[in-house]
């Protein structure tokens, strides 16, 4: 008998430290995926890229390069994320993590609007499955009750991701030119990424909880989910959240440079300000989250938050203040992302996790990558960024209302 003790807390130690490696790489595969989202927007400044394609300094083209990759991974979202219930997810995201690399590097080589359309939206066809794969992993290596943590720890890979994207991205840039941009991040997926995630996160019986990997594989039944409201309730609000994230993530640089007219330096201080505050309402968010249980209530304060003081920030004057609240305003809306992602996961039942996270995040992406087209249409139109950026203030307070119902339960 105690022998049969010691083999289980033995195992128990080992998959505590297992898993929580398994976290940091995915961890690190969100930071490298950011790198690759965001990279095109910080090219909608600078004169040799949109000289190089053809397009010249157009909001709605240029915003399109950002709307394209995020349609595209809308769909595959949707139409994809199913693979990893059926193949296996940490394969799958260790292969897509490798397709990032060759589409990067061959953006880096494109010299017109046309193939680098192209090249976007194969990489948003790629990418278009990573979430729901990371929270299948999440939750084959993670007990219910340590979720909330777990998953702060791999979504805040989206605000660093932008935090150190952005000023790294700025100075690759100017140090090397714009084609260096895409030849760095392509060779971090290709070279290093996608084979750690293949190393680190796939199944290993002797340090998975007992009871996932004792859990027998079922057939997806998208049936389990798609008669649910409340799913429907958590897929709406995450329409507004990302239709902040990637409309903030498109045109923050554009915004910084051409409204508040801010040098290199400041830019690059003020673009990764928002995104480090986004982090640490990540953090605070998964341990609120578990210890409180109140994931409905945490998402409509949060998302409404973040659309109250972007407002403030687009209509105050001087312009450090203005970028001040534009900060705090994303540290709301990280506050968030990890209740809504444990959220998710008590609706959707087990067997169909990354199908059902692929249809939410699917869709929500779908919505989500209007902003950035819709932002430079009508900057195009009317030449005003704090218009445009209404955009982003209506999605978060109408995402933040759909929650609420659920806040009595949740």
């Amino acid at each position: 008998m105690s022998n049969i003790v010691e083999t289980l807390a033995t195992r128990a130690r080992v998959t505590v430290r297992w898993r929580w490696a398994v976290v940091i790489v995915l961890f690190g595969a969100v930071v490298v995926g950011f790198f690759d989202r965001i990279s095109v927007a910080v090219l909608f400044t600078n004169a040799d890229f949109y000289t190089s394609i053809g397009t010249g300094f157009n909001p709605a083209k240029l915003g399109f390069l950002m709307s394209g990759f995020l349609l595209a991974y809308g769909f595959s979202s949707l139409a994809l994320s199913v693979v990893g219930d059926i193949f296996g997810q940490s394969r799958t995201l260790a292969a897509i993590a490798a397709l990032w690399g060759v589409f990067m590097a061959a953006m880096g080589a494109s010299s017109s609007y046309a193939a680098m359309m192209f090249l976007r939206i194969a990489l948003g066809i790629t990418e278009g499955p990573q979430f729901s794969l990371i929270s299948k992993v999440v939750h084959r290596w993670f007990p219910e009750g340590e979720r909330g943590r777990a998953n702060s720890v791999w979504m805040v890979g989206s605000p660093i991701g932008s935090a150190i994207g952005f000023p790294l991205s700025l100075w690759l840039v100017h140090s090397y030119g714009w084609r260096a941009l895409f030849f760095v991040f392509g060779a971090l997926s290709f070279f290093f990424m996608s084979p750690l995630i293949f190393a680190v996160t796939r199944d290993r019986k002797e340090a998975m909880p007992i009871e996932t990997v004792a859990a027998p594989k079922q057939k997806v039944d998208l049936s389990l989910f798609l008669g649910n409201y409340r799913f429907w309730l958590v897929t709406l609000y995450g329409c507004g959240l990302l239709m902040y994230l990637w409309g903030l993530n498109s045109w923050l640089p554009t915004y910084l440079e051409r409204s508040r007219h801010f040098n290199l330096h400041d830019m690059g201080i003020y673009s990764s300000l928002p995104f480090i505050l986004m982090f640490i309402g990540e953090v605070a968010s998964g341990f609120i989250s578990d210890r409180l249980g109140k994931r409905a209530l945490l998402c409509a304060i949060g998302l409404f938050g973040a659309g109250c003081l972007l407002y403030v920030g687009t209509i105050i004057a001087d312009p450090h203040l203005a970028a001040i609240v534009i900060a705090l305003s994303a540290g709301c809306w990280g506050i968030g992302l990890p209740a809504q992602y444990a959220l998710a996961m008590d609706i959707i039942p087990a067997p169909v996790i990354a199908t059902g996270i692929g249809v939410l995040n699917g869709i929500s992406n779908l919505t989500g990558a209007c902003a950035p087209a819709l932002i430079g249409w009508i900057v195009g139109r009317t030449g005003s960024f704090q218009t445009g950026l209404l955009v982003i203030v209506f999605a978060s307070v109408l995402g933040s209302l759909v929650i609420l119902p659920l806040a009595r339960r949740y």
